[in-house]
């Protein structure tokens, strides 16, 4: 039974698909104390990002060259993206984000993402972007755990 909850950033689902820094992600997925969440900015940065990892060329090439079902067909996002709990959006999602972006000098999906922690109350964002979230996570009262070590 979890009892706590986490967003996951998609930096730490895009690491793990390139096979480079995947001890974060690792260790979260064998904490079943933790409910791991994700919000739709993170399917698709994650999914866009996958697409340039497994094809080799830039997602907008892959589409141009028709690959783009082979590409998902071969290596399918989903069985990963099923492990998580996919938050769903709110009608307050809107007025937040766009606070949140003037507030912090937030990027878009950032501030949804940090959004989707505030309106569903999840203390914890892991994420390997720092420098994207440090401030905004301090102001708001989210944990932003960029190493496991930070949670403790």
């Amino acid at each position: 039974m979890t009892s706590k909850r986490i967003m996951l950033d998609s930096s730490l689902l895009v690491e793990k698909a390139k096979r480079t820094r995947v001890e974060l992600f690792d260790i979260l997925m064998q904490r079943n104390e933790y409910e791991k969440c994700i919000c739709s900015p993170v399917l698709s940065e994650f999914t866009f990002h996958l697409l340039a990892i497994e094809g080799g060329k830039a997602p907008r090439t892959l589409k141009e060259n028709r690959l783009i079902p082979a590409l998902l067909t071969a290596n399918p996002p989903d069985i990963l993206l099923h492990l998580f709990t996919l938050l769903p959006d709110s009608s307050q999602t809107i007025s937040i984000y766009i606070d949140l972006m003037i507030k912090y000098n937030l990027l878009p999906n950032d501030a949804l993402i940090l959004s989707a922690c505030l309106l569903h109350n999840i203390p914890y964002l892991a994420s390997y972007d720092q420098t994207d979230f440090e401030k905004a996570c301090a102001g708001e009262g989210v944990i932003l755990i960029s190493d496991f070590s930070d949670l403790n």
